[in-house]
């Protein structure tokens, strides 16, 4: 159980105890696994090698967020990884026990790389506000079903692990969750939060499209996982404007526009007028998407779109992005606006009444 009282640390003593334990990552994860394979060496006899790679994973999992969670100065961050680890392992038939044996495993083995007490204190008092599950779950459940993934996405993109991120969308796809789901309430979501530490001053640049850039290694994953669906819907070009540089929320449209069966031309963003106009003209589409987050570009979408109906009157326009709230949309001369993944699919795929 937690202590009653939590003992506050410095800046320096976590960001060194983090250091320390993101150093010693893949070393801590081998002996851990070594460890709690000797005490079960059933989990041998069952699964093989299986059981050390994927104790190793696992191990390693634990540590990054142990450090991320150090870092930040944030106790509930970890106890959010340890509950959804607990429902992943759940799923699978392995009781809870084994996780705390493993995390008390992983105490253990960090103590030899530790400063002294104080370093061991802080793990321990990490560890200990995990296991203090009183009223865990209401926690967790705070901002929908998926709130407790998303933290924990949110968690490994700005840490810049990769492999975490995708396996947190994995397990809730395994879990039964919708990809659209994933995408809005996850992904959408998550870049949101993002944006708003950055805003706010809470997190660098760097971390900022680092988070942005594992982001789009995780939909690539997501995306090429699903069945391919055959184009029925016609052709949608989705573009940004010239001096856009945003371009991730347009890249989950276009992916789910086209698991809906459009064929989708995904052109990126900061092309020429020109380029845009050149490929719009070779596509010939029924749909075009544009995606504006900054104020000043509206009137270069206005201009697109204008174009675009000179060549074919009956292209059908829609905008997102931050700059068409509050009705800025309508000067762009567009037939909709997508406020959001959802909304979009709503728009463009209204026959499967989603």
């Amino acid at each position: 159980m937690a202590p009653s009282t939590v003992q506050t640390f410095t800046l320096h003593d976590r960001a060194s105890v983090a250091r320390t334990l993101r150093r010693h990552e893949h070393a801590l994860a081998e002996a851990v696994t070594d460890t709690f394979l000797l005490a079960h060496p059933d989990w041998v006899t069952r699964y093989g090698e299986r059981a050390r790679l994927a104790g190793i994973e696992d191990a390693r999992f634990h540590v990054q967020f142990l450090a991320d969670a150090i870092e930040r100065d944030s106790r509930a961050a970890f106890r959010d990884y340890v509950q959804w680890t607990t429902r992943v392992l759940g799923a699978r038939g392995i009781d809870a026990t084994f996780l705390w044996e493993n995390l008390r495993q992983l105490q253990d083995a960090m103590s030899p790389h530790l400063g002294g007490a104080a370093d061991r204190e802080l793990i321990a008092s990490f560890i200990g506000f995990a296991e203090d599950a009183d009223g865990g779950e209401a926690i967790a459940n705070v901002g929908g079903p998926l709130a407790l993934t998303r933290r924990l996405f949110v968690q490994a993109i700005l840490a810049g692990e990769r492999k975490a991120a995708l396996t947190v969308a994995s397990e809730a796809l395994r879990d039964g969750v919708q990809v659209e789901d994933l995408y809005a309430d996850v992904f959408q979501d998550a870049l949101y939060e993002v944006g708003r530490r950055w805003e706010s001053n809470h997190i660098t640049v760097a971390q900022e499209h680092m988070a942005t850039a594992v982001t789009q290694y995780v939909m690539a994953h997501v995306f090429g996982s699903l069945a391919s669906v055959a184009p029925s819907r016609g052709v949608a070009v989705i573009t940004g404007v010239p001096g856009e540089l945003h371009h991730v929320g347009a890249l989950m449209i276009s992916d789910m526009l086209e698991a809906r069966g459009w064929q989708v031309q995904f052109l990126g963003s900061n092309l020429p007028m020109a380029a845009i106009l050149a490929a719009i003209g070779d596509a010939k589409p029924m749909l075009l998407g544009i995606s504006i987050t900054m104020p000043f570009n509206l009137h270069h979408a206005a201009r697109l779109i204008a174009a675009a109906r000179g060549a074919d009157p009956g292209v059908r326009t829609v905008v997102g992005g931050a700059a068409c709230r509050f009705d800025a949309w309508r000067a762009t001369g567009a037939d909709d606006y997508a406020t959001d993944v959802r909304t979009a699919i709503r728009l463009l795929c209204v026959e499967e009444g989603a």
